[in-house]
């Protein structure tokens, strides 16, 4: 089943070769479980590991999601990877464009967000809704407990 084309290169990309590698299945059904802000910025977010020459592989990048969801709630860690994502990439506007190691910068981010008590939920009313998930319907999700 073809997708579409690659926004980049304008290649055909279809779903059979998407999932023939095992870790990118996986990534693939953890990503679709998110909603769409946090899917997104978490994958802005393991971009930052690859490095300059290489792509990264489907392994890691799953090993990296697995690791960052399960630093702390999604209502947390969604503004907390938005300022990672921007704060690193200015500084690779700057020149300084070493991949991370780990995730001490996130994890430091993460501490003042929490101190600051800017969750998803007090995120501003013109915070980017991609697609059909909205602040809401994650906040609903995330709250519910019933399960």
């Amino acid at each position: 089943m073809q997708l579409t084309r690659c926004p980049v290169c304008h290649s055909r990309i279809g779903l059979e070769q998407l999932v023939q590698d095992e870790a990118g299945r996986e990534l693939l059904a953890l990503l679709s479980k998110l909603d769409t802000l946090t899917g997104s910025v978490l994958v802005s977010y393991i971009g930052l590991f690859r490095s300059a020459n290489r792509d990264l592989a489907n392994d890691r990048a799953l090993k990296l999601a697995q690791e960052t969801l399960a630093i702390e709630a999604v209502q947390w860690l969604t503004p907390a990877l938005q300022e990672t994502v921007e704060a690193i990439k200015d500084k690779r506007a700057l020149g300084d464009v070493k991949p991370l190691n780990n995730h001490n910068y996130l994890k430091r981010v993460l501490e003042s967000v929490v101190k600051r008590g800017c969750n998803v939920g007090t995120l501003p009313a013109h915070a980017p809704q991609v697609g059909y998930a909205t602040g809401a319907a994650s906040i609903a999700r995330i709250q519910d407990t019933s399960w």
